[in-house]
């Protein structure tokens, strides 16, 4: 983990123990008479069921930053008019952050970084749908040496081989991004759900997609042309595109959220996530490849909760 997002972890963690600590000793010296609380009506429902669907629950987004590990992944090689249709086993890879020398010395959307948005859509507002996106980097390291099986040249090959930026270059740096639709669940841990100084625990499992784009160099020829240019004509694709449709992707992840001063909120969370990739673009043929990710994440976000509309008795 990067020193940036390691002080960035003592940080939250700080503010979230004196925070909760605070508050626990206020409502220890707090007494309490519910009685003498006067009871509340809820505002009747107007509209359609679609307007009440956007008005009247409770919603959230979240932009997050990130850190990841991954597992060594093989990655198989098919390029049919070269003569080459190999793997190369174990490679191993590493994050990009993006924030490594500083803070906020790059825009938002340039490190790795999450995005949530989300509705409770239960009555005690524990379960939610979440759309997410992780935008992580993979990035082969340097010089390592993997074995690479099969043929190459129209030649049968086994043997060990120094990954080269020019023999072997696998970057996934723009990035290798999970779509995913996930369900939420959210236990009150500490107050009241979703109000000031409140602490929850979170879990998540959801399924989606990968959008990856590629920076691919093999023996020496990149994949540029088959990726093609970063225009609005050329952002989404199949075989084309700077994001390419090129797999699917699992996830489950667990964590805190901490509500600082509602609606505004801090997410600490661990993700791990697996991902099928396939028909990746390289030079005159394509590249697949299983990975795992273990992805560290803190976000901060704001909630906004339209249910909670009530009138004078």
């Amino acid at each position: 983990m990067k020193t940036s997002f390691k002080n960035a972890l003592l940080i939250t963690t700080f503010i979230i123990t004196t925070c909760v600590t605070a508050q626990a000793e206020e409502l220890s010296n707090t007494p309490t008479d519910f009685a003498s609380k006067p009871e509340v009506a809820t505002t009747p429902s107007t509209g359609s069921a679609f307007r009440r669907f956007f008005t009247e629950g409770e919603w959230y987004f979240s932009w997050g930053y990130s850190t990841e590990t991954w597992a060594p992944t093989d990655i198989h090689v098919s390029q049919p008019s070269e003569g080459n249709d190999f793997t190369i086993h174990d490679v191993k890879g590493h994050d990009e952050p993006g924030w490594d020398t500083g803070l906020f010395n790059k825009g938002l959307f340039a490190p790795q970084n999450n995005i949530r948005l989300g509705r409770f859509i239960d009555d005690d507002h524990t379960v939610a749908l979440e759309l997410s996106l992780d935008h992580t980097k993979f990035t082969s390291t340097s010089n390592q040496t993997a074995r690479v099986t099969g043929t190459i040249n129209g030649v049968p090959v086994n043997e060990d081989k120094v990954l080269t930026d020019n023999y072997f270059r696998y970057y996934l740096h723009n990035g290798a991004n999970h779509l995913m639709v996930n369900v939420v669940k959210r236990v009150p841990l500490i107050g009241k759900t979703n109000e000031s100084f409140s602490l929850a625990g979170l879990g998540k499992a959801g399924l989606g997609v990968m959008l990856p784009h590629s920076d691919i160099t093999v023996f020496g020829k990149t994949n540029e042309e088959e990726v093609g240019p970063k225009k609005i004509s050329n952002f989404f694709g199949t075989k084309h595109g700077w994001w390419q449709l090129d797999g699917w992707t699992a996830g489950i992840e667990a964590g805190l959220r901490f509500v600082v001063a509602k609606p505004v909120y801090m997410e600490l969370t661990d993700k791990v996530a697996y991902a099928r990739l396939f028909d990746i673009p390289v030079y005159k043929g394509s590249a697949d490849q299983s990975l795992w990710m273990n992805e560290i994440i803190l976000s901060l976000g704001f909630t906004y909760d339209g249910s909670k509309k009530t009138v004078k008795p």
